[in-house]
């Protein structure tokens, strides 16, 4: 559908090419008109246009200073000139202007309707596609960094990609690492606390200190001719290393190398921004495939090894001996797939969400958890915190209202073992997915169903697509599809039905035709009975007069 604003102010002229373009079939309309430039100037402030047929010559503001407002407020709208002089100098300003057509009001009704077709098929072929292409590499370029970011926190939180994909997305995002070759990891975290004041004669100072921190790791690899990405996950800082050369061959980083940066880029904070920064890394480097398990091995170390302290700069052995000298922690699920499950669920995805649970539930299996020790209970709640928090953020009362549902859900006692408390959840995610789809179906209902109410209420006032869409806040594009996916219909078709509905009630109650034509929004009477004609085969009149032969037989 392409909403088009007729300018005029001749009130016939306007009149005449309203109804002209309102009576098209194909494409689909959604005309709009003004007797006034402020009139027009309004409707563009409050919708875009995609075509504007005007008048050239209209007091205040003649139709080429208008073009330049539209071109201003809206660049793809086309422009239509109309006017009832052959004034050359009209037309060589209106071709200047890069308008559509330049239409003499003497002209056919053809000629006019040919013009905007034309416009439409430019609209179509040329300026939108042209238009939607560069605003998606704008917003793909501002959006590159939090790609990347995302590109590679999927690859720590386990996301497998082949060689051939990661090739691709290293390219388009641009992330300065060799797809090909292991990888160094560092997983770092500014301190809480404050140590001190940062030096007053520092040229960092007043400095934020993360990005100061960021910065200051990423040239100290990039001095020693290494190549380092960023990225920030879960609240940690994580740098990805490779070295461009020596080191025993591309992309190897040994350990102390990076221990070494990571020295200089402590006492930087500590002189520079009075923080610490504690640290913990892959001894050398690891490959891809590996890269999310060391990723849960250093941040689980980073986690741990706070109790001990602050400012520490720790390599995967440490951490090593460190979860050897503890006492056995029993069931243990790594928390991307914790992570993993939350988004199905709240994205709506059943099978993947039911695959992560049969997944977790094999986990346990696996490591013959229980439901009495401390771990298997931190594994129960998080699995009943998840539903809980779906059930109470979609207000499903259904469920919330059930004591006996509600006991078992955050009880593990009510459940024998493991098996029977993860079959339990997953009916209780299916009876989730029930009730969500079920809301959304009945939510389109409800906004169609407002929409229906809303159009018989205010029908008498000439409604428009843009009106219609402002009272239920969507997209006037969006609200068109849904309604003919809901209805069947679109909402000229409905809306034509609904006039024609009541138009019928009201010749039956022997009203006038100029009444019935301003209570169903049309304001010209001739134009009322062309539309009944359309729809029924028969004009006001004729029905009426068939309405009364009727009655007296």
């Amino acid at each position: 559908m392409y909403r088009i604003l007729i300018v005029d102010d001749e009130r016939h002229v306007l009149d005449w090419i309203y109804e002209l373009l309102a009576d098209l079939k194909e494409p689909e309309l959604d005309v709009y008109k003004a007797g006034t430039v402020t009139e027009a100037l309004a409707w563009l402030d409050r919708s875009r246009m995609d075509i504007v047929v005007s008048d050239i010559s209209m007091p205040g503001m003649n139709g080429i200073e208008l073009h330049g407002k539209i071109r201003e407020k809206w660049p793809e709208c086309k422009v239509i000139f109309l006017t009832g002089y052959t004034d050359f100098e009209f037309a060589y300003q209106a071709v200047k202007n890069e308008a559509v057509g330049y239409i003499l009001k003497t002209e056919d009704d053809d000629v006019i309707v040919e013009t905007v077709l034309k416009a439409v098929r430019q609209i179509e072929e040329n300026a939108r596609r042209e238009r939607l292409m560069r605003q998606a590499e704008e917003k793909m370029n501002a959006a590159i960094p939090l790609l990347r970011n995302e590109c590679l926190s999927g690859l720590l939180r386990g996301e497998r990609t082949l060689p051939t994909v990661r090739r691709r997305q290293f390219r388009e995002l641009a992330i300065d690492l060799n797809p090909e070759e292991s990888v160094g990891l560092i997983v770092a975290r500014m301190d809480e606390r404050q140590l001190r004041e940062p030096v007053n004669a520092s040229p960092f100072a007043g400095i934020p200190a993360l990005p100061a921190v960021v910065a200051s790791v990423t040239e100290a690899f990039t001095e020693r001719n290494a190549s380092c990405v960023h990225l920030t996950i879960d609240g940690n800082l994580c740098w990805l290393v490779q070295s461009d050369s020596g080191f025993g061959g591309e992309g190897a980083v040994p350990s102390a190398f990076l221990m070494e940066t990571l020295d200089q880029v402590q006492v930087f904070c500590r002189d520079h921004l009075g923080q610490s920064l504690s640290s913990v890394l892959t001894e050398g480097t690891v490959s891809w495939a590996e890269l999310a398990d060391k990723y849960e091995l250093l941040r689980q170390g980073l986690v741990r090894h706070m109790i001990y302290g602050s400012g520490f700069i720790l390599s995967e052995s440490g951490i090593a001996s460190l979860r050897q000298t503890g006492s056995p922690i029993g069931v243990r699920i790594d928390r991307n797939k914790w992570e993993a499950l939350r988004t199905h669920l709240e994205k709506g995805q059943r099978e993947r969400f039911e695959q992560g649970l049969e997944e977790i539930g094999r986990i346990i299996a696996e490591q013959d958890g229980s439901l009495r020790d401390s771990s298997g209970m931190e594994a129960f709640y998080n699995l009943s915190l998840l539903l809980l928090s779906a059930s109470n953020r979609w207000e499903m009362r259904e469920l919330a209202g059930d004591l006996g549902f509600m006991e078992k859900l955050t009880s593990p006692e009510r459940h024998v073992n493991w098996q029977a408390a993860i079959g339990f959840f997953r009916e209780t995610a299916n009876a989730i997915f029930d009730l969500l789809d079920k809301k959304q179906e009945n939510g389109e209902f409800d906004v169609i169903q407002y929409v229906r109410e809303y159009m018989s209420k205010h029908l008498h006032e000439g409604i428009s697509l843009v009106e219609l869409a402002e009272a239920v806040y969507f997209n006037p594009s969006y609200l068109s599809r849904l309604f003919k996916e809901v209805t069947g219909l679109s909402i000229t078709a409905y809306l034509a039905d609904l006039r024609l509905e009541r138009a019928v009630a009201m010749l039956q109650e022997n009203r006038k035709i100029g009444d019935i034509a301003a209570a169903v929004g049309i304001e010209s009477p001739a134009y009322f009975s062309r539309f009944f004609k359309k729809m029924t085969g028969r004009t006001p009149q004729e029905y009426r007069e068939e309405l009364i032969i009727g009655n007296r037989s």
